[in-house]
């Protein structure tokens, strides 16, 4: 009986063990779900000379299927949920990067009377927003910047991406413009003197990220499928003017591989051009040599035909 309590017992411990992990995980997954979103800390009073592009950062953790919404506070109307703008005058955009919590609001050309308190709510049946105040003012008159100070702020752009890709495989190209006093208000790509667009037929996808703090515009070029014509010098141009170029090589996959085929064979394709052209000439030379002994035993094979049995 003893034995028996003493394996009854650790069946009853190891039954208490695994309700007691199934309870703690299933509280983790319950808890996961009902995650809450969160406002990261943000600036919430920023200040634009008027002409300059406006950001207006929003950064929500744990969002999930919610969307972001943007309004003036003094208009009754959204100017944006989620990447959907809704007034159709061209000065808003936002600016949100695959998988980043940034819905941040874009005002290009930013103009006295978009200044005001603009409000970033979350998509939830409680009330849940922040209000970042926008205040536009004239530049200065002086606009002179000694040399000193110019030298330290002014516009850069740097261009990186590999030089060489095999065809088929993905051009990814970055191009990070940095302003004066703010990130440039736009960048451009070009090709062989044409402005590349997003395209899901053609496989381009570009997008674009603000950075206030840094006073960056990070702009990314992605080709997912490259063919030979993609070969050629790609140019990113800021609306500072500040111009980069990059060049990039599509190699052709496939006569690499015969190339590397030839030579793990024995040679280059010349050598082997060669090896081939002194094959058939020995074979010449062997038919040359040895062509009387063949005509005599052709007839002599005739002949026997035509003897007595």
């Amino acid at each position: 009986m003893d034995g028996l309590q003493f394996i009854n017992g650790v069946v009853f411990l190891v039954l208490l063990l695994s309700s007691l992990l199934a309870k703690a995980q299933f509280r983790g997954f319950h808890g996961s779900l009902n995650r809450h979103p969160t406002f990261n800390p943000t600036r919430h009073n920023v200040t634009y000379y008027v002409g300059e592009t406006a950001l207006l950062e929003c950064s929500v953790e744990n969002l999930g299927t919610k969307e972001i919404i943007w309004k003036n506070r003094n208009q009754k109307h959204v100017i944006t949920v989620g990447s959907f703008v809704f007034v159709g005058n061209g000065a808003y955009s936002v600016s949100h990067p695959d998988n980043s919590p940034h819905y941040d609001l874009v005002i290009k050309n930013v103009q006295k009377h978009h200044a005001g308190v603009y409000e970033c709510q979350v998509s939830t049946r409680e009330e849940m927003s922040i209000n970042i105040q926008l205040n536009v003012i004239d530049p200065p008159k002086d606009k002179e910047i000694s040399s000193a100070s110019a030298a330290v702020s002014r516009p850069a752009m740097t261009l990186s991406g590999a030089e060489f890709v095999d065809q088929g495989e993905a051009i990814r190209l970055s191009c990070n413009a940095t302003g004066v006093r703010h990130a440039p208000e736009d960048v451009d790509w070009f090709f062989k003197g044409h402005k590349i667009q997003s395209s899901v037929q053609e496989e381009i996808i570009i997008t674009k990220f603000h950075s206030s703090e840094t006073r960056t515009l990070l702009s990314t070029l992605e080709i997912e499928r490259s063919k030979m014509e993609h070969s050629g010098i790609y140019i990113c141009r800021s609306t500072d003017l500040t111009i980069k170029s990059h060049n990039v090589q599509v190699i052709n996959a496939a006569s690499k591989n015969s190339e590397r085929a030839v030579k793990d064979v024995g040679g280059t394709s010349e050598d082997r051009t060669g090896r081939q052209a002194e094959q058939k000439d020995n074979h010449c030379s062997l038919l040359t040599t040895h062509f009387p002994t063949l005509v005599l035993l052709s007839t002599l094979s005739s002949l026997l035909i035509y003897l007595p049995r």
